[in-house]
């Protein structure tokens, strides 16, 4: 723009008033570029796009995050915490000692173990993946009530084994044991 005043007033023949305005403009050095893209961003944080203010709102579908309904509020969940830490922890001593020395009563307390362990596990995805804001109020529900008896069949199952056959360190140990057919 300056050059097109500067260009008209010369071929106009007034070469004193193209020095003057070229003395009278007040030329600026050119702001730095991060400056230029700060203060950009200052302003689309301040004034939102119009596009946005036209555009009705999506209807969002909110997330529960709240405690499901099979859990009691009067019940410390800290202490379940502890105690599944301390089951875990304990099977660490329990899984060798069993096969190291079998017995009916290690064999017991390895079921007891692994069988809690597993309940606690599964609970913990039945809980986490099947709430009700999700998927409705019976399938959770059916979910937990299959999961128990699925627990204490699995349960009666091995005390069973446990008391009629061989124990259940033994019976892995057997299992083990089996080779396959060779095939030369």
């Amino acid at each position: 723009m300056l050059s097109s005043l500067v260009l008209r007033g010369a071929a106009r023949g007034n070469g004193a008033y193209a020095v003057n305005l070229i003395k009278s403009a007040r030329i600026t050095p050119l702001k730095a570029y991060s400056t230029i893209v700060a203060n950009a961003q200052r302003q689309a944080l301040a004034k939102p796009l119009a596009l946005t203010q036209k555009v009705a709102p999506v209807a969002m579908r909110g997330i529960a995050v709240s405690a499901p309904k099979m859990a009691s509020a009067g019940t410390n969940h800290t202490s379940l915490w502890t105690i599944e830490r301390v089951v875990s922890l304990g099977l660490l001593a329990v899984i060798p000692a069993a096969f190291l020395a079998p017995s009916q009563v290690l064999d017991a307390l390895l079921a007891v173990s692994v069988v809690i362990h597993t309940h606690w596990g599964v609970e913990a995805m039945v809980v986490d993946y099947m709430r009700p804001a999700v998927v409705g109020n019976i399938l959770p529900k059916v979910a937990h009530i299959a999961l128990i008896i699925i627990s204490v069949a699995t349960l009666g199952g091995l005390f069973y084994y446990i008391k009629n056959d061989i124990g259940l360190a033994n019976g892995i140990k057997r299992f083990w044991a089996i080779k396959g057919k060779d095939s030369s």
